[in-house]
């Protein structure tokens, strides 16, 4: 049997935040969801709101705010010591509906067999990964001990399990960004043995990569791309029907992979051009963890590396707004680090910014490098349940979609510029004003009125347990000042609407 030595490369300043330690069967299973949480059948595929170019709208006028937890492992299985272990996708879904969530991205990782960095002086098992897109029919032993693949020949069944999960997503309310791949893998995770179907060894079709990250840092089509290229038609072809897609290349993948990115959003682009539907198509940042190339592709919709998105995201060389889901994956690494609260900023100040968010939610893998997910009672480095630590993200997440639900959020635009904070979404129109305004550390806010002469509604919202209280109703025409009912120092949520019915 033929040996494998590997050690992990030096890290030199770039903290990679998609590691996995160990990946099992079990997930959790979670009751109904919240009476909040309004779901329903996704039916029209999202596109550009041109009111507002901040979001996406299902083509009813709306503003469709996405958010949601999305874990590596809910598409292919992975397992240590050569045994895959399937998830519970059907728990992973209620979990989504329960926090009030509609987002989740589909990872796709392409290697067969890759290493997790180490927690100890010990490297940790390898870990496996099945399906595989393409079919291993031999002949010949790729570097993994298995089949070398035959890369004109499509592994149907990885495409129907895409298809029927991400069907299941529609179905439950729920959008899915679907990979097309990662890139990152290639960065960190290969090693001789890894089996990449892209490398020469691997595959009986004379390609080649030629190793490390080179199927993702050409300048030119080539062999590589031929095949890259047919791979995303299929997967557009599986998924094209469905309304409750959008497609995304790759998450930080080499800094010199800028036009490997653009081709493929170039190819996803013309390709569901001529197809029933058209979905919109995202980028996320590079290993540079910059927005270098982003907001001047193509791309619908980018996941930046700023940890506060700006509230707006044009590019100098490209007229075209991209909707900004600011992904925790990319922007905010080691946020376990910091407390609750510090957590919830997060989120609350994106969404004023006018951006939405998505959380890299362990989930029920047990990941004590740093204390990232202390998942209660271990085994085989799988839990039975989340570790509650996160409750606190998922809950926030679903607390500000109910907000963006309830609120007209097509029409609401960031205006810190109102609130003493600096963190603010306000419509101004007369007749239907609104403002949500978030205060990171809780204290006395004063709240511009003065271009609004009209008496408003008062709510605080407490972000730790989502509990709101009326407030005193408020009068515009100049500026207010208004004190949270909690304690001090607590981050607070005030709501403002214009009293359309004037009180007696």
């Amino acid at each position: 049997m033929k040996m494998c030595h590997w050690r992990p490369a030096e890290r030199t300043g770039v903290v990679f935040s998609s590691l996995v330690l160990f990946i099992g069967a079990t997930a959790p299973m979670w009751g109904a969801p919240k009476a909040a949480s309004a779901y329903g059948p996704i039916t029209v595929p999202l596109r550009a709101l041109s009111t507002n170019p901040h979001y996406f709208t299902d083509g009813g006028g709306r503003a469709i705010y996405l958010t949601g937890s999305q874990t590596w492992n809910t598409f292919q299985d992975w397992g240590t010591h050569g045994s895959v272990q399937p998830i519970d996708f059907t728990a992973f879904v209620n979990m989504l509906r329960a926090h009030n969530h509609n987002f989740t991205l589909i990872w796709a990782t392409e290697l067969p067999t890759f290493h997790g960095l180490p927690t100890t002086a010990v490297s940790p098992p390898d870990f496996t990964v099945s399906p595989l897109p393409w079919e291993r029919m031999g002949p010949g032993i790729a570097t993994d001990g298995k089949l070398k693949f035959d890369l004109t020949k499509f592994n149907q069944n990885y495409f129907d399990r895409l298809r029927d999960r991400v069907r299941q997503l529609g179905t439950a309310g729920i959008y899915a960004g679907c990979y097309f791949f990662t890139g990152e893998w290639l960065n960190i995770f290969r090693f001789p043995c890894d089996g990449y179907p892209l490398s020469g060894a691997n595959n009986v079709n004379g390609v080649d990569d030629g190793g490390g990250t080179g199927a993702v840092t050409m300048t030119a089509p080539n062999a590589v791309t031929t095949v890259q290229d047919a791979y995303v038609r299929k997967v557009i072809d599986t998924l094209n029907d469905l309304p409750n897609v959008l497609w995304i290349v790759s998450e930080e993948a080499p800094a010199d992979s800028t036009w490997w990115n653009y081709h493929l959003i170039a190819v996803a682009h013309s390709y569901e051009a001529g197809k029933p539907l058209q979905h919109p198509v995202g980028y996320a940042t590079t290993v540079s963890f910059t927005e270098t190339g982003l907001l001047d592709s193509d791309a619908d919709w980018i996941a930046p590396a700023a940890r506060i998105s700006p509230s707006t995201s044009f590019g100098s060389g490209h007229p075209a707004y991209k909707v900004n889901i600011n992904d925790s994956d990319h922007s905010y690494w080691e946020m376990w680090n910091d407390p609750p609260q510090v957590n919830r900023n997060y989120f609350w100040i994106n969404f004023a910014n006018g951006n939405q968010t998505l959380f890299m939610d362990p989930y029920v893998v047990h990941y004590p490098r740093q204390g990232r997910n202390m998942s209660p009672s271990p085994v085989n480095g799988i839990s039975p349940g989340p570790d509650p630590r996160w409750e606190n993200v998922r809950d926030t997440m679903g607390f500000i979609r109910g907000y963006a639900t309830r609120m007209n959020l097509a029409a609401m635009t960031p205006r810190g510029d109102l609130a003493s904070t600096g963190h603010a979404l306000a419509n101004t129109n007369p007749g239907s004003a609104e403002i949500l305004i978030y205060a990171p550390s809780g204290g006395t806010l004063e709240v511009d009125l003065s271009g609004i002469n009209a008496p408003f509604a008062v709510e605080w919202m407490n972000p730790e347990s989502g509990a709101t209280t009326p407030g005193k109703p408020a009068h515009g025409g100049g500026i207010i000042s208004v004190t949270p009912p909690f304690a001090f120092g607590k981050d607070a949520v005030l709501y403002l609407k214009e009293l359309v019915e004037r009180p007696k």
